[in-house]
């Protein structure tokens, strides 16, 4: 059974030393997790405190707004934070703001295994909202049920120690919203989800908008696997107005395997400065990209590109486009059975048109 406890203000201090001695004598990783319930930053804070000792532990957030203004640093396994109401319009976690900063500016950084974050919307940080430290093993992630919006950095990375291949391998990202408020990004190093190094990742059912670059450079992907990651799903995500879509790999980074399907990839034709492809596969070989949908209103020439000559073993089929699907620097794929159609109606159903008011150029 889980332990249930609600701080007050008052009694805080006290509960929290009682329970530190209590757990840290008591907790087993075969237990069922206990349970805190927070309502306020202080409370918080001692809560991630004593998972940390501890491990198994969920962090349960009543419906408010909290501000931070440092780190939520998670180094315990098997560690939650969980809206109370599973709303995630009604617990809100806010940092810093969406600036440059002269130090790390992470809302959250985990190093543990096992960490959740689900039904919680995360916002205002100076580099990332979620960093997953790879580089400490932090395996099996989850989030899930989230709004990520509005840092000056990309949204969710996962960082990898090149030289001795630790990461952070089978996460899941799912049912989640990754935007910028303002319809665009505050510059161009930014990106949605950017991960390096993890294996067995999958990416569903989740929305990305507005991850668009104002000036002198084309932002970073709304999904991105680079840097020597394996085993990628990144299936029925829809993402709108992003200067680039999906990536795998990067030229001397690759992605060494994955699947990219039944996305939906649309670009109205808004003026975003720097609107590229919508996925790229760039020394990505022994990957599949099937069944995605892909309609760019913007000028960019190109709706799949595949490039250098470590992408061999690829498979281009059964997507629709628009633009062209077009091999560069060497790349070797099979491409059959796509198709190209410039009706709107083809991609889109009536409610979405209406829903996203698309007009064609």
């Amino acid at each position: 059974m889980g332990l249930p406890i609600k701080y007050t203000s008052f009694f805080s201090t006290i509960c929290v030393s009682l329970l530190c001695t209590i757990l840290s004598t008591h907790v087993q990783s075969n237990e069922e997790p206990r349970s805190l319930i927070v309502n306020n930053e202080n409370q918080l804070f001692t809560a991630i405190t004593l998972a940390n000792k501890t491990g198994n532990t969920d962090i349960i957030l009543t419906d408010g707004h909290y501000s931070v203004f440092n780190t939520l640093v998670i180094s315990g396994d098997h560690i939650g934070l969980y809206s109370q109401s599973k709303d995630p319009q009604q617990v809100i976690i806010s940092g810093n703001g969406m600036r440059a900063s002269k130090k790390v500016d992470n809302l959250i950084r985990v190093s543990g295994k096992y960490f959740t974050l689900d039904g919680i919307t995360l916002e205002q940080a100076g580099n990332h909202l979620v960093q997953i430290a790879g580089e400490e093993n932090a395996d099996f992630p989850v989030l899930r049920n989230c709004i990520l919006r509005d840092s000056y950095e990309q949204l969710f990375k996962v960082s990898y120690n090149r030289k001795t291949k630790v990461a952070s391998d089978h996460g899941l990202i799912e049912n989640c919203q990754f935007s910028y408020s303002a319809g665009i990004g505050p510059q161009y190093y930014i990106g949605g989800i950017d991960i390096h190094g993890g294996k067995n990742w999958t990416v569903k059912h989740n929305t990305f908008r507005n991850i668009a670059s104002p000036s002198n450079h084309v932002a970073e992907h709304a999904i991105h696997f680079w840097n020597n990651t394996e085993h990628t799903l990144v299936d029925q995500n829809i993402i709108i107005n992003c200067d680039r879509g999906i990536g795998f790999g990067l030229e001397g980074r690759p992605t060494l395997g994955g699947t990219i399907s039944n996305n939906l990839i649309i670009h109205s034709n808004n003026q975003h400065p720097y609107a590229d492809a919508g996925i790229i596969i760039e020394e990505s070989p022994n990957t599949l990209v099937k069944n995605n949908k892909i309609l760019l209103l913007h000028d960019y020439p190109n709706a799949i590109e595949y490039r250098f000559s470590n992408t061999t073993n690829v498979t281009i089929s059964e997507n629709l486009t628009n633009k062209a699907i077009r091999r560069r620097n060497g790349a070797q794929a099979t491409v059959n059975n796509n198709q190209r159609s410039n009706l709107i109606s083809d991609f889109l159903s009536d409610e979405q048109i209406k829903k996203w008011a698309f007009d064609a150029p």
